[in-house]
């Protein structure tokens, strides 16, 4: 019964998780050209954090009360998952041009493509460690 619920939960934090995603992805692609990798990247998650939780806090119920302290978890949580993401963007464009920029496929694509594919890339690896603390830290898998 327990994974059942986990699951359920699961699914749940995963569509709330789509919008935090796309605005976390939307924003990094139109401030990197402006603010450079590491701090569009930073800016990006943060506004991706604040959505994700706002949204679960609106639809679940917080194993913390508090919202400052609710808020204070999920940015720690965040802080992580933005390390964890800056790390796998700079992994990612250290390969890309050291390696891949002079192949046919990679040379063509625009910059604006780029930074998406290397932002959803790292987001997804961070998606796996948000969600799993969020999870078992933030939130209980019933609904408020």
């Amino acid at each position: 019964m327990k994974i059942l619920k986990y699951i359920t939960y699961l699914y749940h934090y995963l569509k709330i998780s789509i919008v935090a995603f796309s605005s976390n992805v939307v924003l990094y692609i139109f401030l990197k050209p402006i603010l450079g990798i590491n701090f569009s990247a930073f800016i990006s998650e943060f506004l991706g954090t604040f959505i994700l939780y706002s949204l679960l806090r609106l639809t679940r119920k917080p194993k913390i009360k508090n919202k400052i302290f609710g808020f204070s978890l999920q940015y720690f949580i965040s802080a992580i998952t933005i390390s964890i993401n800056i790390i796998s963007i700079n992994i990612i464009y250290f390969f890309y041009f050291n390696y891949l920029i002079n192949q046919s496929i990679f040379s063509e694509l625009d910059d604006a493509y780029i930074s998406f594919l290397t932002k959803f890339s790292s987001s997804l690896i961070g998606l796996i460690f948000s969600s799993t603390m969020t999870i078992k830290l933030g939130f209980y898998f019933d609904k408020k």
